[in-house]
């Protein structure tokens, strides 16, 4: 009867041990389309209207004007962060706590129209940190 105490506390544990994890990822679905890939299968030079860009993209973040193009900027920075948390090292080690992992990616994407709302060009920077 001696282990019967034993016992209870590694049944505790394991049932205490099991892993809490959190996960946050900020991407809208209508800006879903704002990757290196889906820039490429949305945006055509000389094709694509400002409708079909607003369609895939959403409305811009900043509309400036240059030279008679409207220039449009998306700039959206996306954090992503998972917590996790081990109840089985603080039981049974004597120590433990919350391990917190994050990343973000940042997008840049400048298209440029001419007077006929059509696109001309655009530029697309991608980084992730």
């Amino acid at each position: 009867m001696r282990f019967a105490p034993i016992l209870l506390a590694v049944v505790i544990a394991s049932l205490l041990g099991a892993c809490q994890t959190q996960q946050q990822d900020n991407i809208p679905t209508k800006q879903a389309a704002l990757t290196p890939g889906g820039v490429k299968l949305n945006l055509v030079k000389d094709q694509t209207t400002q409708a079909e860009v607003q369609e895939a993209f959403g409305p811009p973040d900043l509309v400036t004007h240059k030279d008679g193009q409207q220039i449009w900027t998306y700039d959206k920075t996306n954090f992503d962060w998972e917590k996790r948390s081990d109840y089985a090292t603080l039981i049974l080690i004597g120590q433990g706590g919350d391990r917190v992992r994050s990343s973000s990616r940042s997008t840049l994407l400048i298209v440029y129209f001419n007077d006929k709302d059509i696109v001309t060009d655009y530029r697309l920077s991608a980084i992730k940190y």
